[in-house]
């Protein structure tokens, strides 16, 4: 399956490369490596990630405490990521974006 993006996706990311990057420049790059790394896996077998609310899934990153929230769109064989998100945040339903 293929992976697309909603458009806030490019907005989290920004803001949390940013804030990984004021700690440290290795440590922001380290993070987005972390994502991409977290986006093969949910490639693989997305279905591996349950459902967390409204048909969406959510996969925790390895070493920083972010998700990344996606459904599959099995019309369309592709995967869509919503949001990647600060897991500490409060709970709001992504599935709107």
């Amino acid at each position: 399956m293929k992976i697309s993006y909603r458009p806030f996706v490019r907005i989290d990311l920004i803001e949390a490369k940013y804030y990984y990057n004021t700690i440290n420049a290795n440590l922001a790059k380290q993070f987005l490596l972390n994502v991409k790394q977290t986006k093969n896996l949910i490639t693989k077998n997305p279905l591996h990630f349950s459902v967390k609310y409204n048909s969406v899934r959510t996969a925790l990153l390895k070493q920083f405490p972010y998700h990344i929230h996606f459904f599959i769109d099995e019309d369309k064989n592709r995967i869509v990521i919503i949001a990647i998100v600060y897991a500490g945040k409060d709970f709001i339903d992504y599935a709107k974006r």
